[in-house]
């Protein structure tokens, strides 16, 4: 019978269940119905006796998911809450554990909850359990029952070793600054960096970034130190200096592809034959023959098949969310729009694979085969390809936000117009490959000696120079560009979302349908740009200089501000300006038919303006200068706010 703990409660696991030495910790949690974007992510850390990690590959993550004495296995980043049940689980074996080890502590986070303004107090029936994972006999569970407010993450519990025996201690404490404040706490390295980063906000992605860089950089120097020494430097030389034949490369790489597919003996089964073992409950398919198979829409959440054959299978819209496919072969496969966020791909094989529209957010890539293939619409975040071979591969136009490619290799790999903003390419083989209208900055990690201006990249950053580069569509949302030079740039339907442009030269440059919500453009140089159908919501014009720029059906709101802006001889065709305008130059502008209801024009100069048609409902026009302005056919003048404003006709409006 299990064993139900309130919070402080403590049990001790080796005298209650001697024997039970292979232990499954569950955690759950329920999202509110009006946070369905939450996501929620499981960590353990792995703590010896001075209450620290003895290094980076104890912290156990979706990114990291085995700790290196194997005795912990984190099953990866899984469900969003939104279903009841266990949504992510770490397998321990207590025999495994290194003696080092004192504390295992398990903490669950809100992912970038504190920029999406989230927290626990939208989350409920969170619990903890542990079970017998080989009967799923459970122990002991924890409910978590307190009300959380403003917590962004929160430590469930640990176990922990006394004098030689192994006790659960049921935690509940919340925490509202993230991952961040574990790692502060027991990463003894992290108090040193933290000094000299004092006053930065890091999220959570960017912790774990952090982290998964120093796991992959401990795994090469372990590689490197495995690595058989020759007998001279003479044969070092010799080696580096041999050319490599991409083509050869290639037909090695499928040489072994088919002898993996020829070493796997097992019988081929039927879709019909896994699916039922699967909703019986069956979860391990390592090495199983799928050869061919149509799962195409199926829910295979969680589901291992490590080292299995998938090729040739049809997986579209399959949600294999959180399942472990290391080594598998998905060679020949067809995975359109499948779901494969937080998966294991570790190895796994993907030459002439489909992967249109596939989900790979959050999952780990790492030494996976992915020659050639076309990934130009996958979705990432986050996500791992450190090692993995990409040569020849199309990723076009990709937005990597925060992604890794440390020691891959990308020769030849087609990487224009991505956005590189976030990325770590240390170590990586770039030889051959196209990065033209990329963007890069000062985050971006290159490798040694790389230049990316000479491969046609663009930096972005302040006062950077780019005259007549093309970002279109391209996502800067929250850069800074502040006094760059954009003059003549094509920046159609790019999104420059809360983005930095104070007095940027955006001279003649294209703007048509960009995403400038919330954006700063303070000062900024405008004249003759176009920003036809622009989303201008809350952004910050004043004093920006926009005369001759074509603004028709450009979308702004009551928190859009030109409060002192040029806007001689703009085009407002259409426009709602229910906005700040005071002390702007309109002089010459057209506005006919322009929604002006409720809007700020308080001093504002418009003279010989065309207003024909203009809506003035409750328009403020105190002290404008309207001499001669076009009125006729405007609505609602009646209403307008006119006092001490000087009318079309040259007369002082009383």
């Amino acid at each position: 019978m299990s064993i139900e703990l309130t919070k402080g409660e403590r049990f001790n696991l080796s005298q209650e269940a001697p024997d039970f030495k292979k232990v499954a910790i569950a955690l759950g949690w329920q999202v509110s119905q009006t946070a369905q974007n939450c996501d929620i992510d499981a960590s353990v850390f792995m703590l010896a006796a001075d209450g620290r990690i003895p290094d980076e590959k104890y912290f156990v993550f979706y990114n990291n998911l085995t700790s290196p004495d194997g005795a912990v296995r984190h099953s990866g980043d899984s469900r969003n809450g939104q279903i009841e049940g266990d949504d992510e689980t770490v397998y321990l074996d207590l025999s495994k554990i290194n003696s080092a080890i004192q504390e295992i502590v398990f903490v669950v986070t809100l992912h970038e909850g504190q920029e999406k303004n989230q927290s626990f107090s939208q989350v409920t029936n969170a619990f903890i359990r542990l079970y017998n994972s080989e009967t799923g006999n459970e122990l002991v569970r924890y409910n978590l029952n307190q009300i959380f407010s403003q917590e962004t993450a929160l430590e469930f519990g640990r176990l922990y070793r006394k004098n030689g025996e192994w006790r659960f201690h049921a935690v509940g404490q919340g925490y509202n600054a993230g991952l961040q404040s574990f790692v502060d706490k027991y990463y003894v390295e992290n108090a040193v960096e933290k000094s000299s980063n004092a006053g930065k906000k890091v999220d959570d992605a960017e912790v774990l970034k952090q982290f998964s860089d120093r796991v992959d950089r401990l795994l090469r120097e372990e590689a490197i130190e495995e690595t058989p020494i020759p007998a001279s430097s003479e044969a070092v030389e010799q080696s580096a200096a041999i050319p490599v034949n991409a083509d050869t490369v290639e037909s090695e790489e499928e040489a072994k592809i088919d002898d993996s597919a020829r070493e796997n003996l097992e019988p081929a089964i039927s879709a019909e034959e896994f699916l039922q073992r699967y909703n019986q409950g069956e979860r391990d398919f390592t090495g199983v023959n799928l050869a061919g198979v149509n799962l195409s829409g199926k829910s295979l959440v969680e589901v291992n098949l490590s080292s299995a054959n998938l090729s040739g299978a049809e997986l579209s819209q399959a949600n294999l969310s959180g399942a472990n496919l290391t080594e598998a072969n998905l060679c020949d496969a067809n995975l359109h729009k499948a779901n494969l966020q937080s998966a294991n791909l570790r190895k796994t094989k993907f030459i002439n694979a489909n992967l249109s529209q596939v989900n790979l957010e959050k999952s780990n890539l790492s030494e996976a085969n992915l020659s050639g293939v076309n990934l130009s619409s996958v979705h990432v975040s986050s996500t791992n390809f450190s090692r993995a071979n990409l040569s020849k591969a199309n990723l076009t136009g990709l937005n990597f936000k925060i992604c890794w490619f440390i020691s891959a290799d990308l020769t030849n790999a087609n990487l224009s117009k991505t956005n590189l903003l976030k990325v770590n390419l240390e170590g990586a083989n770039l030889e051959g490959a196209k990065l033209q209208q990329a963007v890069y900055g000062t985050m971006t990690i290159f490798p040694t000696g790389f230049d990316p201006g000479k491969a046609g990249a663009y930096l972005i950053a302040p006062i950077a120079s780019l005259r007549e580069a093309n970002l279109a569509r391209i996502d800067l949302s929250g850069v800074n560009l502040s006094e760059a030079n954009l003059s003549g740039a094509n920046l159609t339907k790019a999104n420059l979302s809360s983005a930095k442009l104070l007095q940027a030269n955006l001279n003649k440059a294209n703007l048509s349908e960009a995403d400038m919500r919330s954006a700063n453009l303070t000062a900024a140089n405008l004249i003759g740009a176009n920003l036809m159908q622009a989303y201008l919501g809350s952004a910050n014009l004043t004093a920006a200089d926009l005369s001759g720029a074509n603004l028709k059906n450009a979308h702004t709101d009551y928190y859009t501000n030109f409060r002192g802006a040029n806007l001689t001889k703009v085009n407002l065709v259409g426009v709602t300006l229910q906005c700040n305008l005071s002390g702007a130059i309109l002089s010459e502008g057209n506005l006919c038919g322009a929604n002006l209801s409720g809007g700020n024009f308080s001093e504002a100069d418009l003279t010989s303006a065309d207003l024909r048609g203009a809506n003035l409902q409750n328009t403020n026009l105190e002290k404008a200068n309207l001499k001669r302005a076009n009125l006729s056919g405007v609505v609602n003048l009646e209403t307008a706010k006119l006092a001490g404003a000087i009318m079309p006709d040259g007369t002082i409006h009383e």
